[in-house]
């Protein structure tokens, strides 16, 4: 029998991760425009590490609460739009394909002891008829990003088919995130980047959690 967290738990964890995301840029926003201004001067003078600093912070957003949006923000004011987009993308790939990677090799196997075969079926067919759209829209949405990177290794949704779903959904991402944050810059506008690095993903967030609530209703 499988223990599963209680609902409280599980609102509270949610809670902090959002805060991580959100909160934490919102309350520090002094701080988070010192030192966006800072990264913004390490980027003229060492372009290439930066861009490999962002491009991996982005990464290793998949395992760490790495605020994405922030991140999102940095690399679009430090290069511009089209450079920006590429080192974004160029990190949220490399999250999207840790994350399979450990849904499929790593999590699979943990999931088909406590799960058993039957509930691992229903994750691939639930993968096989709704997994694109899902990856697609979670892109802006704090947490679910994450989620399902994983969740598609773990039903097993064949490789070539997400690494073509996420090179375009990430594309997408890329560019809206650098296209802000290089309007913050040239218009030097602090708000604008805070819109994008805070106001992006809540709006993201609270959307899907409108359709999650439309969905439930209408399954009743």
């Amino acid at each position: 029998m499988v223990t599963r967290p209680a609902p409280l738990l599980r609102w509270l964890v949610i809670a902090a991760l959002l805060m991580s995301v959100v909160g934490v840029p919102l309350i520090f926003r002094e701080e988070f425009i010192a030192v966006s201004d800072r990264i913004l001067a390490a980027a003229d003078e060492r372009p290439v590490a930066a861009a490999v600093l962002i491009a991996s912070a982005l990464t290793l957003d998949v395992f760490l609460p790495v605020p994405n949006g922030v991140t999102n923000m940095l690399a679009g004011a430090a290069f511009g739009f089209a450079v920006g987009t590429l080192v974004i993308w160029v990190g949220l790939m490399g999250a999207s394909l840790a994350g399979y990677a450990l849904g499929r090799w790593a999590a699979r196997p943990l999931a088909a002891r406590l799960l058993g075969a039957d509930d691992l079926e229903k994750a691939h067919k639930l993968a096989e008829r709704a997994g694109p759209i899902t990856l697609i829209v979670s892109r802006f949405v704090p947490i679910l990003c994450e989620v399902t990177v994983i969740a598609a290794g773990i039903a097993g949704m064949a490789f070539g088919r997400f690494v073509a779903v996420m090179a375009l959904a990430n594309l997408g991402a890329a560019m809206l995130f650098a296209a802000i944050g290089a309007a913050a810059v040239e218009r030097a506008s602090a708000d604008l980047l805070m819109l994008g690095a805070i106001g992006v993903p809540l709006a993201a967030w609270l959307g899907w959690q409108g359709a999650e609530r439309w969905r439930t209703r209408q399954a009743r």
